[in-house]
């Protein structure tokens, strides 16, 4: 089991189920007058160990944790719209027409994150009884960013036990009878997730202390498709569909396009 580190002060250690978590990392926020806005920025690292061969050897799952995302940038916005009276435009218009053009205001929230990480595996049932399915990492793996092909694969031809090491096809080798492989636990990143959601209201004052308020929100303005990781067996280099993304960001419940609309009163 992997606990994510929970924020606390710059290289402080927890521990986790499986063993030692270390997490680091930097934040910034800023104001500015004349509109209320929030921008904040995590760069950060968490590792920790897995529980799976944990007992025998801590060390061969030590990586960075499932949860792990290195950069985070969250900017919210919320200004109020200069029309009607007082404002600095159509300032003068009164009664019907102030209720028409004042009282409007425009919020948003851009959501920008890298992605998690994810262990490469092989066909391994013969290799070994127990501990992680990793191959031998002999070269570069190329990040598509395509839902078809994520990333660098043997293109489904099965890393046979040819010789020790067995056979070698791209960046990827099958390791010896009863080894693991040298590709590091999480050594791969997922896709990133992106979102603009954006809000626009109208207040209507009823009388002193009371006023209604029209909203419409849209979730995901640009309609973004968001992937998620790929999946045992997506994640195996040698198996046919290695490398395939089959689902939306959060296991497919990342929102498309949705647009909702609402009433409230405020008093």
């Amino acid at each position: 089991m992997n606990a994510p580190c929970s924020g606390a002060p710059l290289t402080a250690p927890h521990v986790t189920t499986g063993g030692l978590c270390r997490w680091k990392a930097i934040n910034k926020e800023g104001r500015h007058v004349g509109f209320q806005f929030l921008a904040h920025y995590t760069w950060s690292k968490s590792l920790n160990y897995d529980s799976d061969y944990y007992a025998i050897n801590p060390r061969l799952n030590y990586g960075v944790a499932d949860t792990d995302r290195k950069h985070v940038f969250l900017l919210t916005g919320l200004v109020e719209l200069p029309f009607g009276r007082g404002k600095t435009f159509l300032g003068g218009v009164r009664g019907i027409a102030d209720r028409i053009v004042g009282g409007w205001s425009l919020s948003g929230t851009m959501t920008w994150e890298s992605g998690l990480p994810f262990s490469p595996s092989y066909s391994c049932f013969a290799d070994r009884d127990t501990g992680p399915c990793r191959p031998n990492l002999v070269g570069a793996v190329h990040i598509t960013g395509s839902r078809n092909g994520y990333f660098t694969t043997t293109g489904g031809v099965p890393l046979q036990p040819h010789g020790t090491a067995g056979d070698t096809i791209g960046p990827w080798q099958r390791p010896a009878f009863g080894t693991f492989g040298s590709a590091g636990r999480n050594s791969l990143r997922g896709p990133g997730f992106s979102q603009a959601d954006v809000s626009v209201a109208k207040n209507f004052s009823l009388k002193e202390g009371i006023s209604i308020q029209f909203r419409t929100d849209i979730f995901n303005l640009f309609n973004k498709v968001n992937l998620d990781n790929p999946e045992n067996p997506q994640t195996c280099v040698d198996c046919q569909g290695g490398g395939t993304i089959i689902n939306t960001a959060f296991r497919g419940r990342a929102l498309q396009r949705q647009i909702m609309f609402s009433l409230r009163l405020q008093f």
